[in-house]
């Protein structure tokens, strides 16, 4: 997993307007797993991706494939669900979702 965002600014991201657990900080998706680059829709050409999670009372319902809009503060961005994992971690349900950025991101 790459490095996330401080607790401060996660409780200013968004995805399809639910409150994430976690988000980490865009990472260049030659970074993947090589499975990602055959039959799961990342697009090779494309933009950045992040990991965001969400508590399992709370995820947005999204699928492989699927566009979402991605919040951050203000600005909003269209990003592509490329996997989605549940997991179990320190007591806490989570749902983890690999998505990349459709459009350029400049963070401030």
């Amino acid at each position: 997993m790459q490095q996330p965002y401080d607790e401060e600014t996660t409780k200013n991201i968004k995805l399809n307007d639910h409150e994430v657990l976690m988000c980490n900080i865009p990472f260049n998706q030659s970074l993947l797993d090589a499975k990602y680059f055959k039959d799961y829709g990342l697009d090779v050409m494309g933009f950045d991706c992040m990991n965001i999670a969400f508590r399992d009372d709370g995820v947005p319902v999204l699928s492989k494939g699927d566009q979402a809009e991605w919040q951050y503060y203000d600005e909003k961005y269209k990003v592509q669900v490329i996997d989605s994992y549940k997991l179990f971690v320190k007591g806490i349900k989570v749902h983890l979702f690999l998505v990349q950025l459709k459009e350029a991101f400049l963070e401030e």
